[in-house]
């Protein structure tokens, strides 16, 4: 691989790592138009007990395209952990193929400085004019389909 090649990887990774990253400070603060510019139109955002770490377990959420990504961070319930909340992920495996790219990873969710959420993450990124978030499934710890994801994401 050339040297050119090996930075545009390089490249390629970190703009993905800050755009996942970019995401989730967004949500943190409100900013639903930063947050959706982090995803493709089509997007898709599948979510395991959404409630998780309110007490109520719910079956999964799944959600399709920017207007039910902005619909879920408006919700009240989304609202609710504002200003108080922190989402962080890490650490995160990402295989970049040309102009996609499969990231493996852990999330958190923190609100009012305790943990609310711990969750296996697995991210489809594209890029067209730059990388964005094609898929996510979050799935919460202890939960089979959490292995699932990590073993078949270790497979890359």
């Amino acid at each position: 691989m050339s040297l050119e090649d090996r930075i545009s990887r390089v490249e390629a990774e970190l703009a993905i790592r800050n755009v996942i990253a970019r995401y989730g400070m967004a949500a943190d603060c409100g900013d639903i138009e930063t947050a959706l510019a982090c995803h493709m139109e089509d997007a898709v955002y599948v979510v395991s007990n959404p409630n998780a770490g309110r007490g109520d377990v719910t079956g999964d959420l799944e959600l399709k395209g920017h207007s039910a990504i902005s619909d879920m961070l408006s919700s009240e319930i989304h609202q609710s952990l504002l200003p108080n909340c922190a989402h962080t992920v890490g650490p995160l495996l990402v295989e970049v193929d040309g102009h996609s790219a499969s990231v493996l990873g852990y999330s958190r969710v923190y609100h009012n400085q305790k943990l609310m959420r711990l969750a296996v993450n697995s991210w489809t990124m594209r890029k067209e004019e730059s990388w964005k978030i094609a898929r996510r499934e979050s799935r919460v710890i202890g939960e089979d389909e959490a292995q699932t994801l990590l073993n078949k994401g270790l497979q890359k």
